[in-house]
């Protein structure tokens, strides 16, 4: 959200004069004419006094504190100047005070009845499929290992994987940020360049590390990059279930190699997965067809977004996937356990999307029933607290579900139970993370993820537990100081939506 003005509130530069009626007789000489009554400018000492004659144009059907609050903030007025001008400890409280100086509101509702849109069903379902679909490619991880073999392949997944979230956030926000504006066929052709473009940088990122690995590896990754950017491209045009159609031949016989594990089930599975890659390329730039030929009509405003936006984008995806991968990339080999620890999380990220997407309507609907602006910011809150327990529980509960299984079969430990806890904490903190994007704090986003993996290597690099600098000797000690840090994530990102997100003008 940005804090430009609103364009339907008045310029409080055009503002009219305001005037009062007196009893002249106090000040004229009226023995034996009637009474008078006469027009003065008014005069008043108290800041606040000026402040409500300036906004009273824009806020005359104001119906509570909380509106008058959205019009200040969108004005400029800041808690640190409800501070030193006019002596309030914040927005809320000057906006409590001018509200009740303004007097009543007409007792006219002028909201059209029945205004609460009728739910989408099909699009909740939608997304709430893009954790399936998120966790399709894993299928054909048996087969590529096979192939591919062990030396550098968690490097080359890592490093196509980072590149591909960098890569496809950028491409998603910029083509969000021109959708909002109406250029569909601008945001269009922003994705497909941006998924035309995915096989060069698997290329260029498959090249850094052919010397080490092969030329498999170099061709896994720049199949991986390019399913990450079409899929992008499916999603972006909500043809989800284009997408599981296309990957649907990688994920069978993916299926049937592990049943099998002969070379003839491997080759199948090796084609399933280049064929469901390529026909989801296909189908992302099918997609756009219409749109890429649109009409689209000239535009004042700057299409793309600024070069600091953009560059917070690539910072957030760069930490995210750092964040995640750091605490596995040690285990993806040589523990089951902890490895499949993700799933949970990844399957269930279409659920924190979709209450993401919910959280401002509720926001609104919170916005029309709060009179008091201390209860609208105790009611976000509490909508915050719903809904982060409803994005645990959900990965909670496939998380059980994995343990079980994992258990059955023997590969269950302590250190794979904590590292599965600390993913489905990490749903909650991806639910807080959203909500920050939201409001453009990537600076704060950054840092608090920099902070918890700084602290995870080091801490465990201290205690002679740390993986990555080959203390691998006890798993538990490790994933348990993840755990840690992530739960730790979880309150540096509520810290961060302190200052933001009780601001009414967002919720207007």
């Amino acid at each position: 959200m940005t804090d430009a003005h609103d364009p339907d509130v008045t310029d409080p530069l055009f503002r009219p004069v305001a005037t009062m009626t007196t009893d002249a007789g106090a000040d004229t000489d009226r023995a034996d004419g009637p009474e008078r009554t006469i027009l003065l400018p008014r005069i008043s000492t108290d800041p606040v006094d000026d402040l409500v004659e300036r906004v009273r144009p824009q806020l005359t059907r104001a119906v509570d504190a909380l509106q008058v609050a959205a019009a200040l903030e969108a004005d400029g007025h800041t808690d640190r100047a409800a501070q030193v001008e006019y002596g309030y400890r914040d927005v809320f409280v000057l906006a409590s005070e001018v509200f009740r100086r303004l007097g009543p509101a007409p007792a006219v509702d002028d909201r059209p009845a029945g205004a609460r849109p009728a739910p989408d069903r099909r699009g909740d379902l939608r997304t709430i499929s893009h954790g399936l679909l998120y966790v399709l490619p894993s299928a054909a991880f048996p087969a590529v290992l096979a192939v591919v073999g062990r030396p550098g392949l968690v490097l080359g997944m890592i490093l196509a994987g980072t590149v591909g979230w960098i890569w496809s956030g950028v491409a998603a926000h910029a083509a969000f940020r021109l959708l909002g504006l109406g250029r569909v066929r601008s945001a269009s052709r922003v994705l497909r360049l941006a998924a035309l473009t995915a096989p060069l940088l698997g290329a260029v990122a498959g090249g850094v590390l052919l010397p080490y690995s092969g030329l498999p590896l170099a061709v896994m990754m720049v199949f991986q990059l390019t399913y990450q950017l079409a899929s992008t491209l499916l999603l972006f045009h909500r043809r989800e279930w284009w997408l599981a159609a296309a990957m649907l031949p990688a994920v069978l016989s993916g299926a049937v190699f592990l049943l099998d594990g002969g070379a003839t089930a491997r080759l199948w599975a090796v084609g399933g997965a280049v064929g469901g890659v390529l026909a989801s390329l296909a189908a992302g730039l099918w997609a756009t067809r219409e749109a890429v030929r649109a009409e689209e009509p000239p535009s004042r405003e700057p299409l793309w977004p600024p070069a600091s936006r953009l560059l917070g984008v690539a910072g957030y995806g760069l930490c995210s996937a750092v964040l995640l991968f750091h605490a596995q990339a040690p285990y993806l080999l040589g523990r089951l356990d902890i490895a499949a620890a993700a799933v949970p999380l990844i399957l269930s990220m279409g659920f924190v999307e979709w209450r993401t997407g919910r959280f401002w309507a509720s926001g609104v609907a919170l916005s029309r029933r709060a009179r008091v602006p201390r209860g609208f910011v105790a009611g976000i809150w509490r909508i915050i607290g719903r809904e982060v327990a409803a994005c645990l529980a959900v990965p909670a509960v496939l998380g059980l579900v994995l343990v079980v299984v994992l258990a059955q079969v023997g590969q269950l430990s302590a250190a794979g139970v904590v590292m599965t806890a600390a993913h489905v904490a990490l749903a909650g903190a991806y639910y807080l993370a959203f909500l920050l994007v939201g409001r453009g704090r990537y600076g704060w986003l950054c840092l608090s993820m920099a902070v918890v993996v700084v602290l995870h290597v080091g801490l465990g690099a201290l205690l002679g537990v740390a993986p990555l600098f080959g203390q691998g000797d006890d798993p538990l000690a490790d994933t348990s100081l993840y755990l840690g840090g992530v739960l730790l994530l979880q309150v540096l990102f509520a810290l961060g939506l302190v200052p933001v997100i009780g601001q009414v003008r967002h919720y207007r």
